[in-house]
């Protein structure tokens, strides 16, 4: 079981830093992002139509994560507080735009 643990691979230890988990998670939340919404119908996704109470609790979330990334430089902390970010932003932009 110990050579499953994902946690203690090679390729994660060299991934410890809270500036590479901003960049890599952005980029991968880019990418769902793209991919969820290009498998979708476009009138079937209704994600955009949170109050924007719940937008700013997420925003907030996400950035105490990134801070406490910063502050712990823990990789995982700062990706998944840069996937709400960037998510949360790709929404915004296609719920105030005309696309």
């Amino acid at each position: 079981m110990s050579e499953v643990n994902i946690l203690n691979s090679a390729w994660v230890e060299k991934l410890n830093g809270w500036y590479q988990g901003i960049i890599i998670g952005g980029l991968f939340a880019l990418v769902f992002w793209i991919y969820c919404e290009s498998s979708l119908p476009s009138d079937a996704n209704c994600a955009w139509l949170a109050s924007p109470g719940t937008d700013f609790l997420a925003f907030l979330g996400a950035a105490l994560c990134m801070w406490r990334g910063k502050v712990h430089n823990d990789f995982l902390v700062a990706a998944f507080g840069a996937c709400v970010t960037v998510i949360h932003i790709c929404q915004f932009v296609v719920a105030k735009s005309l696309f």
